[in-house]
């Protein structure tokens, strides 16, 4: 393999300490620059003449400049496991004795654990869970939760391995564990927007739901599962996805809910326009049946 054909593994960049183990000298490094075949992108880094410039180019090369063990991090990571938009400057994390200085990088410094490091599409960075515990420190709660869920729901990481993470971790760590609180119990929720759902109707001052709640009839069999149920009000909500509440899906849940409200159940139902801010006619119905359907009282 010639080195330009490992440059293309790496989005056209190559380090100069690579070059040297291709056999190429200072001297002959320099002499391709100086011809234009080499642009130098950051001290000790360069990019092939033609490679086009990403922002995940930018990423690794601030991975190639940096010291022995420099991985993307923080919203640089997010970004490269789908959770985010790429920020404008890439974050990497150095170890702790490490400089921070470079140009094309916000650095941060952090011992990382092997269980905190990964590569995804050819770039080192940090893993899922170590990721939202440092991106905890940098947004706010609502993206924070929605990152959180997306991650949780896509089964790309777990609570435990978040709460693993974050067990050394000073900034950011009270807004984690309110987003990761929704997350108790050992029912997961079907979607991102599901979960959105119940910390929306949370926010409102509603108990929090149980979720895929499963209803049985008077033998005990199950005639439904619930997104989202108060049984001791007999109310539940369902979120209709695109996904899986479209003409293919309409006869199956027709049937299912209809065993459902005959069992003394109220189902509501929500979609993606009832999550948009500012949006009252789903609150609306949902604050009259809450009163309406008033729990037992105990005798």
């Amino acid at each position: 393999m010639g080195i330009d054909e490992w440059a293309a593994r790496q989005y056209g960049l190559v380090s100069h300490e690579q070059a040297r183990q291709f056999g190429l000298s200072t001297k002959q490094v320099s002499g391709r620059v100086a011809s234009g075949q080499w642009i130098r992108t950051v001290r000790g880094v360069y990019r092939i003449a033609g490679a086009p410039v990403t922002w995940q180019q930018t990423a690794l090369a601030a991975c190639l400049a940096g010291p022995q063990q420099t991985r993307a991090s923080h919203l640089t990571a997010a970004a490269l496991a789908g959770l985010a938009k790429p920020p404008l400057l890439p974050h990497v994390t150095v170890p702790s004795g490490a400089s921070r200085r470079t140009p094309i990088a916000r650095v941060h410094r952090a011992d990382l654990d092997a269980d905190d490091v990964a590569r995804l599409f050819g770039i080192p960075c940090t893993g899922v869970a170590r990721t939202l515990v440092d991106c905890a420190s940098l947004i706010g709660d609502a993206a924070l939760a929605s990152m959180v869920d997306d991650a949780l729901c896509r089964k790309l990481t777990t609570v435990d391995a978040i709460d693993g993470s974050a067990a050394n971790a000073r900034r950011g760590i009270r807004r984690l564990r309110r987003v990761l609180d929704a997350w108790a119990g050992d029912i997961a929720p079907g979607s991102p927007a599901e979960m959105r759902l119940q910390r929306q109707l949370v926010s409102w001052g509603y108990p929090a739901p149980v979720r895929q709640h499963l209803v049985r009839d008077e033998t005990g069999r199950v005639v439904g599962s619930l997104d989202l149920a108060w049984p001791d009000r007999l109310i539940g909500v369902e979120y209709d996805s695109d996904q899986w509440h479209n003409p293919r899906h309409w006869k199956h849940d027709e049937t299912r809910h209809a065993a459902v409200v005959r069992l003394g159940w109220i189902l509501l139902h929500a979609d993606k326009h009832d999550l948009r801010a500012g949006e009252r006619q789903f609150r609306t119905e949902f604050e009259r049946v809450w009163r309406r359907q008033r729990a037992p009282t105990a005798l």
